[in-house]
């Protein structure tokens, strides 16, 4: 059968352009998310339009982020829950930037202080802060903050701990401890910390070789004249027990708030 115009395309030639299955397309229509520009009542023809075509990738779009297809039809259709949409979208972007994040990570080698841009979360963590003569009285003193913060019973299961030096000085180990928590907790180490935009260096080695990725960030923003807004941080993604002895194969973000 002849197209009713030669500005629409038959079902077949929509699933060779956009590469969506049949099915696909006759689900998204009995979900109420795409009407064909013509249906052929006798034959059951379907054509569709270029919006059509517009619309299925916008659909998959959506899907591709995580949304459900009922979830999608919320998003188009339900102007009354907005603010539920727009967090399940947010949760949808962290995600993915931890998706990015640990990417990043896997591919950082031993000496490779390449400077990254990323965004620090918006977090509430329980804080203490010691002056450390060294790195083990310092991963002490994590190790009592950590366990001090568990006790609370409201301790974060995703996000992680880091330290922020306190002083400018790389080699000074006055640190603030920081374990996150969930944002009802209120006692008086809570500290909350905005989301922000941040350079970071992922320093692959030992604790104590953290200070030379400090360097390298703080000489990158002393030669681009990047205005900092905080402390550097150390935030720990992988290190013991999941490398156990295997000190090289630490893998710590060395990261710093800047202003945009």
């Amino acid at each position: 059968m002849k197209k009713h115009n030669e500005e629409l395309f038959q079902i077949g030639e929509v699933v060779k352009i956009l590469g969506v299955s049949r099915k696909a397309i006759l689900g998204f229509e009995d979900m109420g998310l795409l009407i064909p520009a013509v249906k052929d009542e006798e034959s059951g023809y379907r054509y569709y339009s270029a919006d059509n075509m517009t619309q299925i990738r916008s659909i998959r779009s959506l899907q591709a982020l995580g949304l459900t297809l009922k979830e999608v039809a919320e998003y188009y259709y339900d102007t009354e829950n907005m603010d539920k949409h727009l967090q399940r979208l947010y949760d949808l972007r962290a995600t993915l930037e931890r998706n990015i994040q640990m990417l990043q990570v896997r591919s950082a080698k031993r000496g490779d202080l390449t400077v990254h841009r990323t965004l620090l979360p918006q977090q509430v963590c329980f804080c203490r802060q010691y002056p450390c003569k060294n790195i083990a009285e310092a991963a002490s003193n994590l190790r009592d903050t950590y366990i001090a913060a568990a006790r609370t019973g409201k301790m974060s299961m995703i996000a992680r701990m880091f330290t922020m030096r306190m002083t400018q000085n790389p080699d000074v180990l006055d640190l603030m401890c920081c374990i996150p928590v969930d944002s009802s907790f209120d006692g008086p180490e809570r500290v909350e910390f905005a989301e922000t935009s941040a350079l970071c260096i992922y320093y692959r080695g030992p604790y104590e070789g953290t200070a030379t990725a400090i360097r390298a960030l703080a000489e990158h923003i002393r030669q681009t004249g990047i205005e900092t807004t905080g402390p550097f941080r150390s935030i720990y993604l992988e290190g013991p027990p999941n490398r156990g002895e295997n000190s090289g194969d630490y893998i710590t973000q060395i990261a710093v708030p800047i202003k945009t």
